[in-house]
């Protein structure tokens, strides 16, 4: 039950990683051919669409606009007397014909230039813009007719007239009658938008829903030229469905030979990856679960070299087999390391130990206690004070082995105290100890400042003949605390090399080790020859991590 489990799950995985790659095909292959057929009717049909528009904006031009100049006018006759350019009857039109015909005998220079139309009279004008638009109707019902067109129009794109119809036919018979507008917004027709911003003569596309008939429209608009800038357009619109459906037909075939050829290939795979993939993974699996029961190596080996896939499923069985030997040898170094590590600890101890007691300086403990024993004599009580203060000092100094972790300031002040109490009983006055305690919330490692009160007591103030005063300082500040030592002993050259002078320059540089690697802090120090020595322990508040360790 449980192996077949674990086929269906490894089958699974395969599907859930197939399926969705053979959607994810699918989808690519449907779009990237939706995108070709569509990008290859659209080129058909705009090429078409072309032929067509620059026959009908030729015609135009030809016929009513052969002198440039007079475009404008036209225009603004048409629009103008929109009303009477169509439903005339044939006895009233031709009393005007007569009258147009006896204008052009009165003028007959120049017929149908700018400054021969500008003679007219007005009620000349209303009968020459009907006269004039009267071919327009017939030439568009032309073109109309016989081919799949949605509609042709012509309208004014000035931005006073903007919309206004001067021709329009379409297959809704929703048509506009002359001087009626379509309510356009340019925003919503970046074909017509980038035509007008261009002023070029150019034929553009744009897709436009419910204009200038209802539904999906694919238009194509030719520009018509007054006086140096587009005045009007002419647009042709076929149905954006029909396109769309032409193209998906083409679309479907291919795409029904894709998918079928698709499905074949990835049954093979399948199959394939089972008989090559999934068996040997559950024979390596099963084998696997009883090595991690009974650990016996020779078994897994004898299980792995059985496999017989000449694929990577091959070498991680040679590597399953590799990997238990591997096991048994690491499994007896291991307990071999873990005793060494034990024995090493244990010699580690030891010698912290052993650098421990030797920081505790032979000459230093004489000097105290031979200091204690003096004080019996002359004031046994501060005496007795002493020796509780060198007791303190011990135990503090032992503690410090137990102690790995960052201790409070307030700790290591009072082991300071301890320390200076046993050097004053040495000095006397001639070592003074002030103390300038702002901050005490921090953490710092044992016994890591004493070494450098030490240094200013024994090499600063000690060496000075009249002694003098080592001040304790800290401070905080908007990233750091601060813990400052300072003397006004003899000072020295902090640039010169380091002598062998008596002092603890190793001990030193551990300390600034330890500050460095527990708290991340910084040890900096300066001097001047015959005037002291200040030494700053910088210790960034980032560092303070280890505060919830303090025992």
């Amino acid at each position: 039950m449980k192996q077949k489990r674990i086929k269906f799950s490894l089958m699974l995985q395969i599907t859930l990683i197939v399926v969705p790659l053979l959607i994810a095909m699918v989808l690519g292959i449907t779009y990237a051919m939706y995108q070709s057929t569509i990008e290859g009717f659209l080129n058909a049909q705009n090429s078409h669409m072309k032929r067509v528009l620059r026959e009908i904006s030729n015609t135009m031009n030809d016929d009513f606009f052969s002198h440039k100049d007079t475009t404008a006018w036209v225009i603004d006759n048409w629009e103008k007397y929109s009303d009477d350019l169509i439903g005339i009857e044939s006895e009233k039109a031709t009393d005007e014909n007569n009258y147009i015909g006896d204008f052009m005998d009165k003028y007959p220079d120049n017929i149908g230039e700018k400054e021969w139309l500008e003679k007219m009279p007005e009620d000349l004008r209303r009968i020459y813009a009907r006269f004039d638009y009267d071919i327009v109707p017939f030439l568009f019902k032309e073109f109309y007719e016989g081919n799949d067109y949605e509609s042709i129009f012509w309208i004014d794109v000035s931005e006073e007239k903007m919309g206004t119809v001067i021709a329009d036919i379409n297959i809704s018979r929703t048509a506009k009658n002359p001087g009626e507008r379509y309510d356009i917004d340019l925003a919503d027709h970046p074909g017509l938008s980038q035509l007008l911003d261009s002023q070029e003569d150019v034929i553009v596309f744009e897709r436009a829903d419910n204009f200038p008939v209802v539904g999906n429209c694919y238009i194509g608009y030719v520009p018509i030229f007054a006086e140096g800038k587009i005045r009007t357009v002419i647009g042709v619109v076929y149905n954006w469905d029909d396109i769309r459906d032409a193209a998906s037909t083409s679309m479907n075939k291919a795409l029904i030979i894709s998918i079928g050829s698709i499905v074949v290939v990835l049954g093979v795979l399948i199959a394939v990856l089972y008989i090559w993939s999934v068996c040997p993974a559950v024979k390596i699996q099963r084998a696997v679960n009883d090595y991690a029961v009974d650990k016996k190596t020779p078994e897994i080996v004898k299980k792995m070299y059985s496999i017989k896939a000449n694929n990577e499923l091959r070498d991680l069985a040679d590597s399953i087999s590799d990997l238990a030997l591997e096991i048994d040898f690491y499994n007896k170094e291991t307990a071999r390391i873990a005793a060494e590590k034990e024995r090493a600890e244990k010699e580690l101890y030891e010698a912290q130990v052993s650098v421990m007691v030797s920081q505790i300086q032979p000459h230093f403990m004489y000097n105290a206690l031979s200091s204690i024993a003096m004080m019996c004599e002359i004031d046994p009580e501060k005496a007795q004070e002493a020796t509780v203060a060198f007791a303190d000092y011990l135990r503090g100094n032992m503690d410090s082995l137990k102690q790995k972790a960052p201790v409070p300031f307030t700790a290591e002040l009072e082991h300071l105290k301890n320390y200076l109490a046993i050097e004053k009983l040495r000095f006397g006055r001639k070592l003074n100890i002030e103390y300038d305690i702002q901050t005490s919330e921090f953490v710092l490692p044992s016994l890591s400042i004493q070494p450098l009160v030490e240094n200013s007591v024994k090499h600063g103030v000690g060496q000075k003949k009249k002694g003098g005063t080592v001040t304790i300082s800290t401070r905080e500040t908007e990233t750091a605390f601060e813990v400052i030592i300072s003397d006004d002993g003899v000072g020295f050259d902090v640039n010169a090399p380091k002598k062998n002078d008596g002092r603890s320059h190793v001990g030193m540089e551990n300390t600034k080790k330890r500050l460095k690697d527990l708290c991340g802090a910084e040890v900096i120090t300066e001097s001047v020859i015959g005037e002291g020595t200040t030494t700053r322990v910088i210790l960034p508040k980032e560092g303070q991590k280890h505060e919830d360790n303090v025992l």
